[in-house]
């Protein structure tokens, strides 16, 4: 239970744990996988993306790879996308932008594939106690071509004895051509250097009143 504990503990004090502004070190792994403890009966997948997994590679010092993978409550589809991201500007400067390309597919419960591509926007800025970001996307399928934009604004913020708090508002698109939003509140423990913890919700603000708990593992090593 503590090596399970200890894996579950990780990594949003140092720097912004998923914002892409930040690129990753040259070799580095970050990893987050994470599932919902409480899904309300007839919740919509506006709330809830569950289990979900991301992975992120420092292939070089000013190129990061990932996977990006969830299934959609209540579990009738299933998206991944693999990414690149590189850094726009200097990386040096306090306000760092990024610019990342993806392609992936959405399987639905009749295991049909819809091939998807996807092109990102990020902007971050450190704060002498946490960080600012904001990640923007648009994601276009191969049988449908409108482009579903997607926008999530972060706010870090570093708290004392290893904890963090973290607040994300998401405004996009969704399948069906509607507007949602949501806010993702957390919470972040650091056991160490390589583990941290993240309990967290989210509220939908539109369509959908109800919210889920998510408990997430962010490993970095």
């Amino acid at each position: 239970m503590r090596v399970i504990l200890g894996l579950l503990l990780g990594l949003a004090v140092a720097q912004p744990a998923l914002a892409g502004a930040w690129a990753r070190e040259k070799g580095q792994v970050f990893l987050s996988f994470g599932s919902s403890l409480m899904l309300p009966d007839g919740s919509k997948t506006l709330t809830s993306e569950d289990p979900s997994v991301y992975i992120e590679y420092g292939l070089t010092g000013r190129l990061t790879v990932g996977l990006d993978y969830h299934r959609d409550d209540p579990g009738s589809q299933h998206t991944g996308f693999v990414f690149a991201r590189f850094p726009l500007g200097n990386p040096t400067q306090r306000d760092k932008f990024a610019a990342s390309f993806a392609l992936g597919g959405r399987v639905d419960d009749l295991s049909l594939i819809d091939p998807l591509i996807q092109g990102g926007l990020s902007w971050g800025r450190g704060l002498d106690n946490g960080w600012l970001a904001v990640d923007a996307s648009a994601t276009r399928s191969s049988t449908d071509p409108t482009f579903r934009p997607k926008v999530d604004l972060t706010w870090g913020s570093n708290l004392k004895d290893d904890w963090t708090s973290l607040v994300q508002l998401q405004i996009g698109r969704g399948l069906d051509d509607t507007t949602y939003t949501k806010i993702q509140p957390a919470i972040i423990y650091n056991v160490n250097d390589t583990a941290r913890i993240s309990l967290g919700s989210t509220k939908a603000l539109s369509d959908d009143s109800e919210s889920t708990l998510k408990l997430d593992l962010w490993l970095t090593f």
